[in-house]
Parts: structure tokens; C-alpha cells; sequence
């Protein structure tokens, strides 16, 4: 419409300059001619200066207003202007979803002539999407939407989030800030009085930790064992003292009065015995020995005493052990780092070879028990392994999608859910949800990454979690214990 309006006008121009002669005035006025741009904010317009003669403008824009009588305008005055020709102008600091009327000006000297008026709206703002849809506090988020203009302000539930970069008012790069009270929250923009929501949530990374104690003297222990007897009653013990002295007995943290006390072993001292919450055996009675000296003792844990059981059928160190329907299993490698699978049935006292799992399995790995299978994740290539003690069967069933570090992780179970990372030389957590084995991320510990577990308990809907500095970092560390939350925001 503006177009043909456009070739009309210069119909009547050429027709005016055909007709008149030297003598005559020439002709001169301005077009508003289109929009070429509008946000919510913001528009661009395009005008026109047409005349027969090389004309000086004193000054050329656009006005701009709310009503089409044009009573309070906004005025975009370009300044002076040689000659006809086209000329663009930006307007700003408009309403959203506002219509407004337009039209382009030019003062030849006192005498101010006006375009033809245009109408035209600026825009609402909206949000398309956002990515990632889950992460961690300090990390970043890309809004993809449109309309995003001056002023614009970012909230992640009511956390109001800081704005890295607004690029071309359709994507906006903010920093996740902290959350406040709920793990899955709107995105919500505001602009001017305008607030628009995301309709997905975005989930925060969740997990807390907090520092309950230290262990009580002032040693780094490694190669240890650790056990649990009831819900609030946590054992630390055996194992070396920098692998140059071997640590006699166990000290235990009491839940209930936050207190630790040191409590005897009757057995031989050894580092690399393989455990449960029932039973300790096998590892080495000598450090640095060359070749090693395996210790086949076995020990079950009764109520608080430790009673002596017969001597293992097999020598090893490092070897993993878990229980499943009141029977204990022990798969590792023997003297001859051949790999072994046995199986310890307490109703008859008797050990039972059973055929190898798909991998070499070792402490090396982690493993848990979850409505009565065994599930091991292999610190080789990441996979997760379910052991059916009925079948004697094993499948694998997911991948753990975390650092795998040095190995030697966590795997804790509470509810439905598994709390499985914490390798050596890593600060990775995740959660595995046991009933579609989906993964999610969680808070990473604090503390040096270069650390290695030294135990690690379940109580209530809370784990607890001890590490140390790997023995290749020098210095005085002290050994923090930790309680994780892994609902806490």
C-alpha cells in the first residue's frame, strides 16, 4: 500500500516538473515509506526526502506516538541532511505490545513539512526454549526466545539470575543463581511490566554436604577397611598409616553423641582385606614385602565382637565382597592374580567356587546390593553389571556416565535411588535411579579433587562420607567426615 502510494506521489512530482517552467519553484517533500524493523521495544524505520533540486535540510527524523493526533510525540531528529534520498531512523524505549503511528519530518529553514502517518506495533516478548535444562549453580544458560529488549531482567523461580550477554534481544546468556528452597523451577523474564514464563522447569543440581568431624589423629589412612554395625555406628580402621606403618584396630564415630572411641582388633594387622558390614578377611599381614605375604585369616563380625572363622580356601588382596540373601561373596584375583568368584554360605560354614563374572572385578570397582542382586560398576570401561545369585547370572544394564578417575568409588543405596562416583582423583557424584536406571548429576564434594575414600556409611536418608588426599600430595591434611544430603538444596 505504501508502495503504491510511493509511485502516485512520484507520478504527481514528474507530471509538476514537466509542466513548470524554469522560473518556477521546484518541488520538495518527504515519504514515510516502511518499517524495516520492530521489537519489543524498538523500531526502524525507513523515509524518504524527493525533490527536483539539490535541496539543504537543516534537520530530518521521524516522530512517533501513542495517538494518531500526535499530541506528546517521541521525535528521532537525524540533523541536517544535503540533498534528497533515503534516511533511516531508530526509535527506542517503546512500550511492548503497544501500537503506535509514525511519521518522517524535515525542516527546510523554519518550515517544518511531515510525511504521510503509518501505524504500526511492537512486540511481546516470549521464551522458545532453554539449554541445558538442568545444572549447577555458577554455570550457564542459553534463552532462546524473542523481544528481549533494554532492561531486560532473568529469574530462576525467584532468584534473579545474572545476565552475561543479550544477543540481538533472542538469546539471552545468564548464570545460574542459587536456589531457594525448591530443586525444579520457572524461568521467568521480565521486561518493563511484562513477565513471561518458560512452561518447562529447569532442575537444579542438588546435593549438600556438611562437615559433622575429623578423624580423630592426626594420620592419613590407606588400604583400609570400614564397616557399619546398626545406622549410627561407623567404624574406621586397619590398613596403613602413608602405607609405611600398618594402623592397629578401628576407631568408631557414634552418630548419637558425635563421638569417637578406639576399639580392637583381635586379629593380625593387614591392609587390602576385603570387607562388608559382617565380615573381614584375606589382604596382607607385611608392607613393602617382595614377594607378598597373604593373610588367610577370616573374621565375622557378631553383634560388636569379632569371632575367628576358619581360614580362606584362597589367598588375595583387593578383593571386592558384598552379601546377598545372608550368604557373603568375595570376587577378586588369588595369589597368582588368576581371577576368582566365591561364595560363603553361612548356613553351612562352606565356601563354593562359582563361575567368573564378565570382568575381572576388583576393589578396583564398585559394587551394591538392590532387592536381592549384586550390581558392580566396572572402573575399566564405565558399564553397570547385575549379579543374579539364584541364576548365577549376569547382564549388563547401564553405564555410569561420571569420571571414573583411578577408581576405587562410592556406591550407596537409599530407597529406589543409588548414589555411585567419588573415584580416586575425582569429585563426581551421581544419582541411579534403580527403577528406569536413569543418571542424574549431583553436587560434587567439596574438598581436593586428588582424593581417595576412606569410608563411607548409610544412615536414614543421609551418607557419610570420609576421603583423604592421594599419598602423592605432601603435606598435613586432615581427614573430614562428611554428611551428604542428596536431597538438599
Amino acid at each position: 500500500m505504501l508502495k503504491v502510494r510511493f509511485l502516485g506521489i512520484l507520478a504527481i512530482f514528474l507530471l509538476l516538473g514537466i509542466s513548470c517552467t524554469e522560473e518556477e519553484q521546484g518541488v520538495t517533500f518527504v515519504t514515510t515509506e516502511e518499517v524495516l524493523f520492530a521489537s519489543g521495544d524498538q523500531v526502524r524505520l525507513l523515509g524518504r526526502v524527493i525533490s527536483d533540486q539539490d535541496i539543504q535540510i537543516q534537520d530530518h527524523g521521524f516522530y512517533m506516538s501513542e495517538d494518531e493526533a500526535f499530541l506528546n510525540p517521541q521525535t528521532v531528529s537525524l540533523g541536517a541532511k544535503n540533498g534528497p534520498g533515503r534516511f533511516i531512523g531508530e526509535i527506542s524505549g517503546l512500550k511492548l505490545g503497544t501500537t503506535y503511528f509514525a511519521k518522517s519530518f524535515i525542516n527546510l529553514g523554519g518550515e517544518v513539512e511531515f510525511g504521510n502517518v503509518i501505524e504500526l506495533s511492537t512486540l511481546e516478548p516470549a521464551i522458545k526454549t532453554f539449554s541445558p535444562i538442568f545444572g549447577g549453580v555458577g554455570e550457564e544458560v542459553f534463552i532462546e526466545g524473542r523481544n528481549f529488549g533494554e532492561g531486560t531482567r532473568v529469574f530462576f523461580g525467584d532468584q534473579e539470575a545474572q545476565i552475561l550477554e543479550n544477543i540481538l534481544q533472542s538469546r539471552l546468556l545468564v548464570r545460574i543463581p542459587s536456589p531457594k528452597g525448591e530443586s525444579k523451577v520457572p524461568i521467568r523474564v521480565l521486561i518493563q511490566d511484562n513477565e513471561v514464563s518458560s512452561s518447562t522447569l529447569f532442575e537444579y543440581q542438588i546435593g549438600t554436604f556438611e562437615k559433622v568431624s575429623s578423624y580423630p589423629q592426626d594420620i592419613r589412612i590407606y588400604d583400609n577397611v570400614f564397616f557399619q554395625n546398626g545406622a549410627d555406628r561407623f567404624y574406621v580402621g586397619l590398613g596403613s598409616e602413608r602405607r609405611l606403618s600398618f594402623i592397629s584396630g578401628f576407631q568408631r564415630y557414634d552418630l548419637t553423641s558425635a563421638s569417637w572411641e578406639f576399639v580392637s582388633f583381635p586379629g593380625l594387622n593387614r591392609s587390602y582385606a576385603f570387607f562388608t558390614d559382617n565380615y573381614v578377611g584375606g589382604g596382607l599381614s607385611q608392607l613393602g614385602s617382595n614377594p607378598l605375604v597373604f593373610d588367610p585369616t577370616f573374621w565375622q563380625l557378631n553383634g560388636e565382637k569379632f569371632i575367628q572363622m576358619p581360614d580362606l580356601p584362597f589367598s588375595t588382596r583387593d578383593a571386592l565382597a558384598f552379601e546377598l540373601g545372608g550368604d557373603l561373596f568375595v570376587i577378586g584375583k588369588n595369589a597368582g592374580l588368576v581371577p576368582f568368584f566365591w561364595r560363603f554360605k553361612v548356613a553351612t560354614k562352606n565356601w563354593e567356587i562359582l563361575a567368573n563374572g564378565p570382568e575381572a572385578f576388583s576393589r578396583d570397582d564398585v559394587s551394591f546390593t538392590y532387592q536381592g542382586k549384586a550390581y558392580i560398576v566396572s572402573s575399566t570401561d564405565a558399564s553397570v553389571w547385575t549379579f543374579d545369585p539364584v541364576q548365577s547370572e549376569w547382564q549388563m544394564v547401564s553405564t555410569y556416565p561420571g569420571s571414573l578417575g583411578n577408581g576405587r568409588g562410592m556406591a550407596r543405596v537409599i530407597g529406589e535411588k543409588a548414589y555411585i562416583g567419588l573415584f580416586e582423583r575425582t569429585n563426581d557424584l551421581w544419582e541411579l535411579d534403580l527403577t528406569n536406571f536413569s543418571w542424574t548429576r549431583k553436587n560434587p564434594m567439596p574438598g581436593l579433587p586428588q582424593s581417595i575414600l576412606v569410608a563411607h556409611f548409610v544412615s536414614g536418608s543421609s551418607i557419610y562420607i570420609m576421603r583423604v588426599p592421594d599419598i602423592t600430595l605432601a603435606g598435613q591434611f586432615p581427614m573430614d567426615f562428611y554428611r551428604f544430603d542428596p536431597n538438599g538444596i
